[in-house]
């Protein structure tokens, strides 16, 4: 399922891929920073909280999985 459609459930396991830089925050649901400063900081701040969500889903085991560099999101949290 999307992270999206997390909310509310729990799971023994989650894993959650392709969280690498080019797809979260995903380009398509941010607006750029020289459109609307303001805009562009909520944008990141949902894409933040919609993976914060997805990971806290797991009770035992969280998988996160990217291709290319990671997502800026993970910073400080991988090795």
């Amino acid at each position: 399922m999307t992270m999206h459609r997390m909310k509310g459930l729990e799971f023994r396991c989650v894993a959650v891929i392709g969280v690498g830089e080019n797809q979260l925050p995903d380009p398509r649901s941010v607006r750029a920073v020289e459109e609307d400063e303001l805009a562009h900081a909520h944008d990141i701040q949902r894409e933040l909280c919609t993976l914060y969500v997805a990971s806290t889903r797991a009770r035992e085991l969280l998988y996160i999985s990217w291709h290319g560099p990671p997502s800026r999101f993970l910073s400080g949290m991988t090795s």
